[in-house]
């Protein structure tokens, strides 16, 4: 049961994104095509969170050298940059879904794969690091992606194609997708530091 508890924790999710999806009501501009906005936009906000927060534990770690915050800071960092790209991939299909073709010079689109990039490259070179080494670049990562979003410019994305919508329940919905993938990530996170722990004990017992 432990071994597929991360499988399960993922499928949970979906089973529960899927049927709130499904029960989501249409958009008068975009139709059917505003649940792909929102699976896109929990995918963003929650590895933007997730980015952070790594750069946050990873700051607690360098200032304590408390194992436990350097393990969450790696993994967390490392999660975030999956969903990232999950994230980046959907926005190519919105683009070409929603607006007919793919967009490279939107600003958003830039950042988006500027973040990807400077990501890969962070775990490539600290592939194998130290736990400080990562907590450094999950730092010096989280604030490069600051600075990239905030002189990030906007052509046709929009600055918040949901929050200016009459239903409830489309402004909700994105919420309730994002509060849900944050406790499925903590929960696989958990479950996946675990395992580790486990190995390393097995390796040096």
């Amino acid at each position: 049961m432990d071994k597929k508890r991360g499988l399960y924790i993922i499928l949970l999710f979906i089973a529960v994104s899927t049927i709130l999806l499904w029960i989501a009501p249409a958009e008068q501009t975009l139709g059917k095509l505003i649940k792909l906005i929102y699976v896109h936009m929990a995918m963003s906000y929650i590895s933007l969170y997730t980015f952070y927060a790594a750069a946050a534990l990873g700051a607690v770690h360098m200032a304590t050298s408390q194992v436990a915050f350097g393990l969450w800071s790696r993994e967390l960092g490392w999660s975030a940059l999956i969903l990232w790209f999950v994230s980046f991939l959907l926005s190519l299909v919105s683009m070409q879904v929603i607006w007919g073709g793919l967009v490279w010079r939107e600003p958003m689109t830039i950042a988006a794969v500027t973040i990807l990039i400077l990501g890969i490259g962070k775990e490539v070179v600290c592939r194998g690091g130290t736990l400080k080494l990562r907590s450094a670049a999950n730092i010096v990562f989280a604030a490069a992606i600051l600075v990239i979003r905030s002189n990030s410019g906007r052509l046709m994305h929009p600055d918040n194609p949901i929050r200016g919508s009459d239903s409830v329940l489309i402004r909700i919905l994105p919420v309730i997708l994002l509060v849900l993938a944050m406790a499925a990530l903590f929960e696989f996170t958990r479950w996946r530091l675990r395992n580790v722990q486990k190995s390393e004990t097995v390796k040096n017992p």
